[in-house]
């Protein structure tokens, strides 16, 4: 897999989660943003893959989950 093609899986496992354990709280794409600090904007721009997230933008989202950083990493079981 080339490098290009593994960073726009991990986007999109990314993408996927971030939407999942948002959903899974019943929480719109407003309230995380407000408990993350991030933009609403920027929300929907993660959860749709279309940009990338750093490190403490990952950091940021799993305090606002309480969950741990690298579970937003892991691919989900379908």
């Amino acid at each position: 897999m080339s490098s290009s093609a593994s960073l726009r899986s991990l986007r999109a496992v990314l993408a996927r989660n971030i939407r999942h354990a948002r959903e899974q709280r019943d929480w719109s794409q407003e309230y995380l943003a407000e408990r993350s600090g991030l933009t609403q904007v920027f929300v929907s721009r993660l959860e749709t893959a279309k940009a990338a997230a750093t490190v403490d933008t990952l950091e940021k989202l799993a305090r606002a989950f309480g969950e741990p950083a690298y579970s937003l990493l892991q691919p989900l079981a379908d």
